[in-house]
Formats: C-alpha cells, sequence, structure tokens
C-alpha cells in the first residue's frame, strides 16, 4: 500500500484552501463610487437627451429652409384672367422677391397701400398680384411672413428668446402680443410660450 507524503498532501489540498478563501472574501460597497456611478449615469441620459431635442429642432429648422416654393411659373400665369400686363407683373414680381429678402415685412409700418406705392403700382394689381402667385390674401401673406420669421429666429437665435412674447411680437411686425400669439398658434398649433418652453429646457 502506498504511503501518502505529506508534500502530496499538501499540493492536493492547496487549490481548495485557496478557492475555499477566495470565496469567503466580499466586495467592500463604496457610498462615493456608487454617488458617482449614478451621478455618471444621470448625466450620460441628459446629454442624449439634450443631443435628440438639438436634432429635432436641426430637422424642423432644415425643413423649414426646404421648404417648397408654390409660385407659379411664369408660363403658368394667365395674364388676361389678372388684367395686368406682363411687363407690370413681372416687375411687381421681382420687387416683392427684394421686399422678401430685405425683410422689410417687419415694419409695423407695411399694409396694402404702402407697400402698393413703394413697389411702384397700385393697391388693386398688388392684391391680386400676392392672391396669385402665393395662394392668399395681403393680410395672410404678410402674417405668415412675420410667423414664419419669428419661428425661425427663435431656432437660430438663444438671445431672441430671453425676449418676452410682447417684444418678440414687435420685433416682428405686430402691433400686439395677443395677435402674434393667435397667428403663431394657427401655424404652428402650439403658444409662442409654450415653445419658448421648450427651447429653453431643451437647452438648460
Amino acid at each position: 500500500m502506498n504511503k501518502l507524503s505529506i508534500t502530496s498532501i499538501e499540493e492536493t489540498a492547496l487549490p481548495y484552501v485557496e478557492a475555499n478563501q477566495t470565496s469567503t472574501i466580499e466586495p467592500v460597497f463604496s457610498p462615493k463610487k456608487f454617488f458617482y456611478t449614478i451621478i455618471a449615469q444621470v448625466s450620460l441620459k441628459l446629454y442624449h437627451f439634450h443631443e435628440a431635442r438639438q436634432e429635432h429642432y436641426k430637422k424642423l429648422s432644415e425643413r423649414l429652409k426646404r421648404k417648397i416654393n408654390h409660385e407659379p411659373q411664369k408660363e403658368d400665369i394667365d395674364y388676361d384672367s389678372l388684367g395686368i400686363s406682363k411687363e407690370i407683373l413681372e416687375t411687381v414680381i421681382l420687387k416683392i422677391h427684394s421686399f422678401e429678402a430685405q425683410k422689410l415685412f417687419l415694419s409695423q409700418d407695411v399694409n396694402l397701400s404702402s407697400l402698393a406705392k413703394e413697389l411702384g403700382t397700385n393697391s388693386s394689381y398688388l392684391s391680386k398680384i400676392i392672391n396669385h402667385i402665393k395662394g392668399k390674401s395681403f393680410k395672410n401673406y404678410m402674417n405668415d411672413l412675420r410667423i414664419e420669421h419669428a419661428h425661425q429666429d427663435l431656432l437660430e437665435n438663444p438671445q431672441k428668446r430671453k425676449y418676452t412674447i410682447e417684444a418678440i411680437a414687435y420685433d416682428n411686425g405686430f402691433k400686439s402680443a395677443e395677435s402674434f400669439s393667435k397667428k403663431f398658434r394657427e401655424k404652428y398649433n402650439t403658444y409662442p410660450s409654450v415653445f419658448l418652453k421648450s427651447l429653453q429646457t431643451t437647452n438648460c
């Protein structure tokens, strides 16, 4: 019968002892480490939320910029039904484009009569032209220009978000905060005050 040596017993028992010792060691809980882990996770979630909101408003802004121009082509304009000569019509249309590019619609003093005079035509002709090439009345045309400008300006200019609704209204050609809020809601299905809060929350 073979005798077990002390060395063989130690070699056989050692792995069991080491394994047993390892299994009984418990990790030490660190409140500080736990706190920083929670902070890191919350910060990461807030960052992703902020990025998602920024991407949303960026896409919205790009869609507005890529908005399809529904003005009729020159060959589609019925000059006879308008009762306006081709020369006069094309001249006025070019001046309307210039009026929009220079953002002269932001002035509270602009109305059908004053703009017709500025464009070198009369109120009747201008009203017909706007209705034909824009598909809306002069009043709605002006309101849309101002509201769209206000909306885009708030998206792109954080400084403007600090203004009161009344200041934003005046800055965009409206004579009262009430009329501005009403038209803004009709256009974007939300009040400007709510829209401002959503922008401020996104960028806080």
